[in-house]
């Protein structure tokens, strides 16, 4: 009995190694044999040229026949060509070679005799966390010469159990490389008929019925190669070549896939995950989200694995899975909450190509997530981790068309996309001197697929790298930036608006350089680094192929620079606005600031080829004038000097204040109070005296540091982009007029005030009156004339009309009721 066991267990394991090695034997008996032509005087180019690419189908006995053959041209050919290798799935797959050979001249040296065949497992999509279990069988040729022809053919039998007797391949007609000749056969016994489609120029096969069964052969020159252009999109193809299928339509693929995704085991939740729920669509966030982010990518793909999905208890259990495997488990776990879920067959890089081809199950590479709820219909892709917004903020990629595997469907789906990728950034300069330092502080604000590329950034890379990586982006325009804080990365919306913002600290030493050829002129400048990143697209001939611009996005970037002194700066504005893209560069200065301001709009993701040059021309246009440069001449300052209008306009309010201040002070002799007792200044009327004392000095002050003489000041007036720049010129003169008039009626409420003279409550409770007025009107003038984003720049309007409310408040009520008041000011001018 113990022999018995032992018998067995060798048999099962040599059942099981046997498939894994490859073999050597003769051809099968159902292929043609092919020869190649020796070539005779063609034009070498590069290591290595195809003579033959020979592959033969057989649907009946599941195999597929290989016979190449490649002149080797010089050491780089060598190099390339000297080691065979195949790759093939041990799970439903066995290999055997029939022949490896060299022909040199009149000779042929036979190789595969006398040449090992190793066997490796190479797993290919490793960096994808995807494990195929695929091997790849290699033959080492010895002794290759430049001048040799390599030959060699194979055959792979078995086709994957999940096709159920259906078969889909693409035969090409022509490669990137010259091909003397392109052999393709496909032989089909079955009752199955077989559907083939003819693209991009491919040839019509010759048909013939022969004992193997109906044969479809296709024998072409491939000689005239394709060229691709730079930078096609990847969906693009143009090669000829043949689409071969046996699904009769899109139904009969949902039908072959439908049992594969059929599980009726029930699978629940963990109670977390969907505690405090407050509504049925929170609810199903949070289900995509535990789906997104806590059960892992990674998938074992051999075989059935391929195509069938894990249970999805076996996929919550072990907490990993590949697409389809998070597909099922996710439309499973919707379904148990009332949901209307499927799986979602896609390919990622076809996108809306697909809906040109043939049907076949191999047509997609890819599973997502279809549900319906509230009666909209909701597309995720639940192998992208961090995703942020509820339902009607979440991104999805561009996939063009899917496949639902559900009862009753048809036909692919359109999927809309919902991609939305938005950049807004926010820079302010402060410059501490002419030629000086600055202070440099960025705020970026991402949304979209943007902000989850972001979030998965910070969450995948240490702070210090991100700091370095950060300070050396910027340390391109600014060589002498230091970072003064780290980068502040906030993320309150990702369940909502899926917005996250970063915040960026730093110092530049050196802000100001001086070019040689200048002498004493010094310069700065502000740059758009991540827009000129955004736009960089790559240069390109003439051509004839579509251009990948790459997924549509919006970016806006405002910087303001805060200057130590008023700068002449001509507002200017350049816009392009174009089918393909938007663009939009404005820049307006008023006194010490300047603003930059940048926008820009991809709107399409392709463009045909006879839109390449106008695009690429306009985009170097932009480039050309999107760096923003100060210059500074010597001492004489790029705006120094004293505005004529405000000189004017002082003395116009100086003389008459001085007129009405003189009248004021001797005409103007209220009777004191029955009771007035010529008290001293005390108590609480302190306070006052010495706001009073300072007033003259804190308002003269504030006129000169208000710059409303400086002529850079009068001059960015006029360049305002606003409806009424004369008006603002108005209200800009008004201020200055009267500012100058309240410093004389503080310097005559000072006198009065200490000379306490009867006519001081009154008009003081009237400057208080005025003040708060004034500013008042101040700012809803400002708010009116200006845009918003200038009056926020400016606090100042808030804080004035919030001061002179309080000291309205406090001392208009005291001068008006205060027995101190009334038995303190009771001095006549002496001329009564």
């Amino acid at each position: 009995m113990r022999y018995i066991h032992t018998l067995f267990f060798l048999l099962l394991f040599f059942s099981f190694a046997y498939p894994q090695k490859a073999h050597k034997k003769s051809p099968p008996t159902w292929i043609n044999p092919i020869a190649f032509d020796t070539p005779n005087g063609q034009n070498e180019e590069g290591g290595f040229r195809y003579l033959l690419i020979d592959y033969q189908d057989n649907i009946t006995t599941q195999e597929r026949f290989a016979h190449l053959a490649i002149k080797i041209l010089n050491t780089d050919g060598i190099q390339e060509m000297s080691d065979i290798s195949v790759s093939y799935d041990p799970a439903f797959q066995q290999l055997t070679f029939h022949s490896a050979k060299i022909v040199r001249g009149n000779n042929e040296i036979d190789k595969l005799a006398a040449t090992e065949i190793n066997v490796f497992q190479r797993e290919t999509n490793l960096e994808r966390s995807l494990y195929d279990g695929s091997l790849t069988a290699v033959l080492n040729l010895s002794d290759v010469r430049e001048g040799d022809i390599v030959e060699y053919s194979y055959t792979i039998k078995g086709f994957n159990p999940i096709n159920k007797g259906h078969f889909s391949t693409v035969y090409f007609q022509q490669y990137t490389l010259p091909v003397n000749r392109i052999y393709s056969r496909l032989v089909n016994k079955e009752a199955r008929k077989v559907d083939y489609e003819l693209r991009d120029g491919a040839i019509k096969p010759n048909v013939l019925s022969t004992e193997h069964g109906k044969e479809y052969i296709w024998d072409t020159d491939a000689s005239d190669r394709i060229l691709y252009d730079t930078n096609v999109p990847i969906w693009y193809s143009q090669q000829k070549r043949v689409a071969v299928s046996t699904f009769k339509d899109w139904a009969a693929v949902v039908k072959l896939m439908k049992p594969l995704y059929a599980n009726p085991e029930a699978v629940k939740v963990p109670s977390d995950v969907v505690n405090e729920s407050h509504n049925k669509s929170e609810k199903i966030t949070k289900l995509i989200r535990f789906v997104q982010d806590e059960i892992r990518y990674l998938g074992f793909e051999s075989g059935i694995g391929a195509y069938k999905p894990n249970p999805p208890s076996k996929v919550l259990s072990r907490r990993f899975g590949d697409c389809k495997d998070k597909s099922l488990l996710l439309a499973k776990l919707l379904r148990n909450e009332g949901v209307d879920a499927s799986p979602l067959l896609v390919n990622t890089y076809s996108k809306d190509e697909i809906k040109k081809f043939l049907p076949s199950h191999n047509a997609f590479d890819h599973c997502i997530v279809h549900f319906n709820h509230g009666g909209n219909d909701y597309f995720v892709d639940p192998t992208i981790s961090n995703q942020g917004g509820n339902l009607a903020n979440m991104t999805f990629p561009q996939y063009g068309y899917g496949l639902k595997i559900k009862e009753n469907e048809k036909d692919l789906i359109k999927i809309p996309s919902t991609e939305k990728a938005k950049l807004d950034i926010t820079e302010t300069i402060v410059v501490d001197s002419i030629g000086g330092g600055a202070i440099f502080f960025v705020e970026s604000e991402y949304s979209g697929s943007r902000a989850d590329y972001m979030r998965s950034y910070f969450q995948n890379s240490t702070e210090e790298s991100i700091n370095n990586e950060y300070l050396n982006f910027y340390s391109s325009l600014y060589p002498g930036i230091v970072s003064t804080d780290k980068i502040r990365f906030t993320d309150d919306s990702r369940g909502d608006k899926n917005i996250v913002t970063i915040e960026e600290y730093y110092k530049i030493d050196d802000f100001w350089y001086n070019l040689p050829e200048t002498g004493s002129e010094l310069h700065c400048e502000t740059y758009p680094l991540v827009l000129e990143s955004l736009i960089n697209y790559p240069k390109s001939a003439r051509r004839t192929m579509p251009y990948n611009l790459g997924t549509p996005f919006e970016f806006n970037q405002k910087t303001t620079i805060n200057l130590p002194e008023p700068w002449f700066v001509k507002n200017d504005e350049f816009t392009a606005d174009e089918d393909s893209f938007f663009y939009k560069n404005t820049t307006k200065a008023v006194g010490n600031t300047v603003v930059v301001e940048h926008q820009y709009e991809l709107k399409k993701e392709t463009l045909q080829s006879n839109e390449v040059t106008d695009f690429l021309a306009k985009h170097d246009q932009i480039n050309n004038q999107i760096r923003y440069q100060l210059t500074y001449f010597g001492n004489s300052g790029s705006a120094s000097g004293l505005s004529g209008m405000a000189i004017v306009i002082a003395i116009l309010a100086f003389v008459l204040g001085g007129v009405l201040a003189f009248w004021a002070f001797r005409n103007y002799n209220p009777l004191p109070h029955d009771s007035c007792q010529n008290r001293k200044i005390g108590g609480w009327l302190v306070l006052p005296a010495i706001g009073i004392a300072l007033s003259p000095f804190i308002m003269g002050f504030q006129i000169f540091n208000n710059e409303y003489f400086a002529k850079a000041n009068w001059a960015g007036i006029q360049n305002l982009e606003i409806e009424n720049p004369e008006m603002f010129a108005f209200l800009y003169g008004a201020e200055l007029f009267v500012n100058v008039l309240f410093f004389i009626f503080a310097i005559l409420l000072a006198i009065l005030f200490f000379t306490k003279r009867t006519s001081l409550p009154k008009l003081i409770v009237g400057f208080y009156a005025i003040s708060f007025a004034f500013s008042l009107f101040d700012l809803l003038a400002y708010n009116y004339l200006l845009p918003s984003d200038l009056v926020e720049n400016d606090p100042t309007l808030y804080k004035d009309v919030t001061r002179s409310f309080i000291a309205a408040a406090i001392w208009i009520p005291y001068f008006l009721v205060s027995e101190r008041v009334k038995n303190t000011f009771c001095n006549m001018h002496p001329k009564n």
